[in-house]
């Protein structure tokens, strides 16, 4: 009994690695990493987003298997990270999941929330021109 405060302070520390940012991209092969690319997407989500999820089951899988995906990556970052502060977006992001379209580094176009797979294709398409 002396020491289950311990045990307590333990659990709190090792719960919160698990949902810190770094915790999490440990275990989410999806998670962000550093891009080289001119091009790319970002999606900007937090930890329990119930949309950023259905994305993640809606919108992804059809992403990865279409002829965009070669040339456009897509990654996604959780807006706590201190990485994600780095972006240099044209406002706050306020709503999530909010996907970044960016060029050379900077934000070209977003879609603020999840509207479903035909809506972000098209804005996609949109932002950089129709996939060939």
């Amino acid at each position: 009994m002396r020491y289950r405060w311990l045990l307590g302070v333990l659990a709190v520390i090792v719960a919160a690695a698990l949902m810190s940012p770094a915790g999490r991209a440990a275990r989410d092969p999806g998670a962000a990493k550093p891009s080289a690319a001119l091009q790319e997407l970002i999606v900007l989500e937090v930890p329990n987003c119930t949309y950023c999820d259905v994305f993640r089951s809606v919108v992804l899988p059809r992403y990865q298997k279409s002829k965009r995906a070669g040339d456009l990556p897509i990654r996604f970052l959780d807006l706590n990270d201190p990485a994600a502060d780095q972006l240099k977006l044209s406002s706050a992001v306020t709503i999530v999941p909010t996907v970044v379209m960016m060029r050379e580094g900077a934000e070209i176009g977003r879609i603020n929330g999840y509207m479903g797979p035909e809506a972000f294709f098209q804005s996609v398409s949109r932002t950089f021109g129709s996939a060939e």
